[in-house]
């Protein structure tokens, strides 16, 4: 499937051209894998047949499959939308701020919702992922209830909401688990997503048709 439009990434730190190569392609492999058998399912062995590399190497560079995982959730949070988080806060228009949250919410599924994914399920079973997984959650929620209190104060959610509920509907509505369904497992494309997703917000918090 192909997105519709290009993923914005941060410039490549002076760290990260410092990195080996090799990192990055046994994380690469590791997350398809992850995304086609599991986690549990998915060996160090397997991983390293499929990166290209000895097994030596991919313990050498991580050790663990936890350690891959902790990897993949550096890159995601590396992507710093709270500049265009901020900008979207100050926008006074609350049909115009919900489809910009629809927007970076497509953005952010489309290009990490197999890590959420992952590291949810994981951490139900493996402990050293159980905290990343609390982490990322409570992370999301802080976002969307500052974004939800906003539209409160600012008078814009309909009468039978307050900022809380709201919080609760964006939680539910704008996420992995929803993208996951209507674009993975469903087939829609992206743009469709997030048409959907901006009009169902729309209607949900602040009663427009």
């Amino acid at each position: 499937m192909k997105a519709a439009v290009k993923s914005h990434q941060r410039p490549i730190s002076r760290h990260q051209k410092r990195e080996p190569p090799g990192r990055r392609a046994i994380a690469a492999a590791a997350r398809k894998l992850f995304r086609v058998r599991g986690y549990a399912r998915t060996t160090i062995e397997a991983i390293a047949q499929e990166a290209g590399y000895a097994v030596p190497t991919v313990y050498f560079h991580f050790g663990t499959k936890a350690a891959i995982v902790g990897y993949l959730i550096d890159q995601m949070e590396a992507e710093d939308i709270v500049p265009v988080f901020q900008k979207l806060l100050q926008e006074g228009d609350p049909i115009r701020m919900l489809q910009g949250t629809a927007h970076i919410a497509r953005m952010s599924c489309e290009r990490w919702w197999d890590v959420y994914v992952l590291v949810r399920s994981a951490g139900r079973t493996d402990p050293a992922l159980s905290k990343a997984s609390k982490k990322l959650d409570s992370g999301r929620l802080y976002g969307l209830r500052i974004f939800a209190e906003a539209l409160d104060r600012g008078g814009h959610l309909r009468d039978d909401l307050n900022g809380r509920r709201a919080t609760d509907i964006l939680w539910a509505v704008a996420s992995e688990d929803t993208y996951q369904r209507l674009v993975i497992e469903r087939g829609w494309t992206h743009d469709e997503f997030e048409l959907w997703l901006g009009e169902s917000l729309k209607r949900g918090l602040l009663g427009v048709t």
